[in-house]
């Protein structure tokens, strides 16, 4: 050969190396994908940003999903009723009361219990057998 065919002749190409991919077109399929799944991550990403940006929702409304009217307006008393101590007292006090009959646990899971009572005389502790007696034969 001669310096000008070697010159007018394209060089051999050797095969690229496409990695795991059995040839182009899987490669292209890959990437294809790879870039569509790009595309939904940004626009989500932008989307969490805008969220961000606005006024913080209240807790237990899902995102996107306006509240019906009556929604809105128990979120405004329940906000009211948390910032009043008074009538949180109250409403607390008053469902205590409709428990009447419930035993009562503290905070650590003990039964309440009332302070014992204690006798100084033997007239007082023999008035207290006849009042647990009579309270046993009652049912009590």
């Amino acid at each position: 050969m001669t310096e000008e065919e070697n010159l007018t002749q394209e060089p051999v190409r050797a095969a690229p190396d496409l990695g795991k991919f059995k040839n182009v077109e899987a490669l292209m399929h890959a990437y294809q994908e790879l870039e569509a799944e790009f595309t939904r991550r940004s626009q989500r990403l932008k989307a969490l940003e805008a969220a961000a940006e606005q006024p913080a929702q209240e807790p237990g409304t899902p995102e996107g999903q306006p509240q019906a009217p009556g929604e809105a307006d128990s979120d405004a008393l329940l906000r009211a009723v948390r910032g009043n101590e008074e009538v949180r007292g109250r409403i607390v006090g008053e469902y205590l009361a409709s428990l009447a009959g419930v035993p009562l646990l503290a905070g650590s899971g003990a039964a309440v219990a009332a302070p014992a009572e204690r006798v100084t005389t033997l007239k007082q502790a023999g008035a207290m057998a006849l009042g647990y007696l009579k309270h046993r034969k009652n049912g009590g």
